[in-house]
């Protein structure tokens, strides 16, 4: 057990209360939205939506209360990682995803920010808004993207999703796409970054600093390696696709995954093409990059690391972040999307897969 310093703030970042309590850990997971819990003095100052903010000398957490319970003594405050304040249904636009350079569509990167300050910054309800100054970071432009979604109805363009499992998890997950947290308590502003980071970080797990907790990574994708797209117009016309052993797909039948597993789907031509040949493949990629692209990072590792360590420098290390792993013989590639902060042991959570914990070594 570790004593935190706790900060509590309303929805503007003015502060409501303070205490020092102990924790025996934090789970700070961007992709899987888990629950943390602590007992501070009694107060009924606390309730769902404020802001907290847990330090010591080594770690900063910063996160949205989601429950507070008063008692007599104590008050049992339920949190969890900031970036879960945006699980709200939306209405989006399904056009916003595009694999076609020569279509005109709004950038991963972008249609985040819109979403975001849509419905948090620039909208007419006052209650709604947050403190948040959003921006994307400079030189991460991804253009081609798509996240699967589909309309909810036939020839049509929108959907109700999520923003924060649908949008915000599932960019993280398939092209590496994040978003940094940064809160100015003394401008009352959390500033947001969205982009991706461009430098690998590097581990060499045989070293004694590091401890390989898990290592589940298959060097070929688990998932489906080949697809195979009909019109549904036409049925008599069709495109198949390809997973490489390095995770790239094509329609070249060569260098392949072994044993096949193989995903049947049908697209309608997309609408926006005068020529329906033409409007079919751009549908076609569209349907691939749904089902294929989010194999990158279909992988999970958990180092253990001690939160002093001057190489890794785990509590500075930032969601998105990619690392290259040196361990036994292998080298394995994949990108930080949580951590699990406890008082000898920060467990570094790498990849979009999650298993459940066990426990866990002490140094």
């Amino acid at each position: 057990m570790r004593q935190y310093n706790v900060d509590i703030f309303d929805r503007g970042l003015n502060f409501l209360v303070n205490d020092v309590v102990t924790v025996n850990r934090i789970d700070d997971d961007y992709i899987s939205s888990k629950t943390n819990s602590i007992d501070i003095k009694s107060t009924t100052l606390v309730s769902a939506g404020d802001f907290i903010r847990l330090q010591n000398d080594t770690t900063n957490f910063f996160g949205v209360v989601t429950d507070a319970s008063p008692g007599e003594t104590q008050t049992t405050v339920a949190f969890k990682s900031f970036i879960t304040i945006f699980d709200e249904s939306m209405l989006f636009n399904t056009k916003n995803q595009g694999t076609d350079a020569n279509v005109s569509h709004p950038t991963l990167e972008q249609t985040i920010y819109n979403y975001i300050t849509a419905a948090y910054v620039n909208t007419t309800d006052t209650y709604q808004r947050l403190p948040i100054s959003v921006s994307i970071a400079s030189g991460t432009q991804t253009s081609k993207w798509s996240l699967g979604i589909v309309p909810d109805t036939e020839n049509g363009q929108y959907a109700i999703i999520k923003l924060y499992t649908d949008l915000i998890v599932e960019a993280l997950k398939r092209y590496g796409v994040g978003i940094t947290v940064m809160p100015s308590f003394s401008t009352k502003t959390i500033r947001l970054v969205i982009g991706k980071h461009t430098e690998r970080f590097k581990i060499d797990g045989n070293l004694k600093n590091v401890n390989v907790a898990t290592l589940k990574y298959n060097d070929r994708p688990a998932g489906v390696n080949k697809l195979i797209v009909y019109n549904t117009n036409n049925y008599g016309e069709n495109i198949t696709f390809y997973v490489h052993p390095d995770r790239s797909w094509d329609i070249e039948d060569q260098n392949r995954i072994s044993p096949v597993l193989k995903e049947v789907t049908g697209v309608v031509p997309d609408q926006d093409y005068e020529d329906p040949s033409e409007g079919f493949v751009a549908a076609a990629v569209d349907s691939a990059y749904s089902v294929l692209e989010g194999q990158q990072w279909d992988n999970l590792i958990e180092l253990e690391v001690s939160p002093s360590d001057a190489n890794i420098q785990p509590l500075e290390m930032e969601i998105g972040q990619s690392v290259t792993l040196y361990y036994k013989e292998g080298t394995y590639t994949s990108i930080l999307t949580g951590k699990v902060i406890e008082p000898e042991i920060i467990t570094l959570l790498f990849g979009s897969e999650r298993i459940e914990y066990s426990k866990r070594s002490k140094w």
